[in-house]
């Protein structure tokens, strides 16, 4: 491990204009449209490589592709009845829960014209910071891995004693990924730790869209944790630990200083962007398709 955080923080020197985005307060649907607007920022030169620690609404986040499912759009209706609402993200992935208890980082890099990451490279960058801030604030060894029968299981979670506490996704826009691209584009990756939430509730919420959606209860409560269950404090004292030790992560990758929030015209962008989240948006084109 230690040569991989070697690796990868030379990879962040590389990068020599960074940003360092928080929103600590959630901003309904409105947080994922900001996804798409600080992505675009960066893509177009507006903005330099962006890292976001943000906090989403109570909700299932699922990638298009769940939407697919033979009863994904019914799915997601039937769960908003029982206060799990469902929006989609851009990457990859399967569903993931977001709300109270959760912590979200973004990292976000502009397409390169030469070859200088590829996808392990960046999902390494995204998990580093996670993993840098476990054992510097907690004490907690952790891994990536995969951890069959976790949501969004893939070989980017981070793991704590064989459990899952993050899963991690990414999308490259603007061409196929692990390519280079004469386009402009941006490249973002997604991690959610889960902090303190309701984990039987959680997994309860995930497996009844995928039953609603396509007749299978993928996930499995043992493969998962929360970091509240790994340390000793109260819920609001082990996030607010685990927020102040991602920032000192991120400082000392990046020698960033300055927390920032998103711009105004971030704010105006992501509102553009909104619809997107909803399923809603992509009844038409799931029909056609």
């Amino acid at each position: 491990m230690e040569d991989l955080i070697k690796e990868v923080t030379w990879k962040f020197n590389e990068i020599k204009s960074w940003r360092l985005l928080y929103e600590p307060n959630e901003a309904g649907p409105l947080s994922y449209g900001m996804e798409e607007a600080v992505g675009e920022m960066v893509a177009q030169g507006e903005a330099p490589a962006t890292i976001r620690v943000w906090q989403g609404p109570r909700s299932l986040v699922v990638a298009k592709k769940d939407l697919r499912a033979p009863n994904g759009l019914k799915a997601a209706q039937m769960m908003k009845q029982v206060d799990w609402p469902v929006y989609v993200r851009q990457s990859g992935g399967t569903a993931v829960p977001h709300g109270p208890g959760t912590l979200n980082l973004s990292l976000f890099l502009p397409r390169p014209k030469e070859m200088k990451w590829n996808i392990d490279d960046i999902y390494r960058m995204l998990g580093v910071p996670i993993i840098e801030m476990l054992k510097n604030t907690f004490g907690l060894h952790s891994y990536f891995g995969e951890v069959p029968g976790s949501f969004c299981d893939g070989r980017y979670n981070v793991v704590v004693q064989g459990k899952k506490i993050v899963g991690t996704s990414q999308i490259w826009k603007g061409g196929p990924a692990g390519l280079t691209s004469r386009r402009p584009g941006y490249i973002l990756a997604h991690a959610t730790l889960l902090t303190w939430m309701d984990r039987q509730e959680a997994v309860s919420a995930l497996n009844a869209f995928y039953e609603l959606a396509e007749g299978s209860r993928p996930v499995y409560i043992d493969t998962v944790a929360t970091l509240s269950s790994f340390v000793p404090g109260t819920p609001d004292e082990v996030e607010k630990k685990a927020t102040e030790g991602i920032f000192n992560a991120v400082r000392s990758l990046t020698g960033v200083d300055e927390i920032q929030s998103p711009t105004e015209k971030e704010w105006v962008e992501a509102e553009t962007y909104r619809d997107r989240c909803f399923p809603e948006f992509y009844e038409m084109r799931t029909e056609k398709a």
